[in-house]
């Protein structure tokens, strides 16, 4: 667990459950979650990495797809996966591949899991809270090991400046 907002939880063997509050509305929480443009001003790459690819059709079947590139990293880092239900506002499940480029591996398919996430508005404080299911418990606690919840709240950090501003 972070102190300064993200909350790492490992309620399985195959399971991480991550919670975070944001002082903005659902409505703004959830456009910035799966609004590409908006996925852009929060979503900070590695350092001497850019953001190249970010697509998000947040609706059952749609896709989302985003890549980290730098010079050094052929290929690029990816995330991908589909969405398989969507409840406007509320709640959103997807599968997610990331594959790997740069140091992380070239072409290396790192892990595959689903995730869902949950949104719930109160006094103008919206919770979000993520489970992902990965496929092992290796995997999950590869995804542990990884520093995924430093990049994540360093994200969330971004995202609670870009929410504090006037679109």
């Amino acid at each position: 667990m972070l102190s300064n907002g993200l909350k790492v939880l490992t309620p399985t063997d195959t399971t991480i459950v991550l919670t975070r509050d944001f002082s903005a509305p659902r409505r703004l929480v959830w456009e910035a979650m799966f609004t590409p443009d908006k996925m852009r001003r929060w979503m900070l790459p590695p350092p001497g990495w850019t953001l190249s690819v970010c697509e998000c059709d947040a609706r059952v079947g749609g896709v989302l797809r985003v890549a980290w590139r730098s010079d050094d990293a052929d290929p690029a880092m990816t995330l991908q996966g589909t969405f398989t239900s969507v409840e406007h506002l509320a709640q959103a499940t997807h599968t997610e591949t990331m594959v790997a480029g740069g140091w992380l591996g070239s072409g290396k398919v790192v892990g595959s899991l689903v995730e869902m996430h949950e949104f719930a508005e109160r006094d103008g404080v919206t919770s979000m809270r993520i489970t992902q299911r990965y496929e092992s418990k290796d995997a999950r606690d590869g995804a542990l090991a990884s520093g995924m919840d430093e990049g994540m709240e360093a994200c969330y950090k971004q995202l609670d400046e870009v929410l504090s501003k006037p679109a």
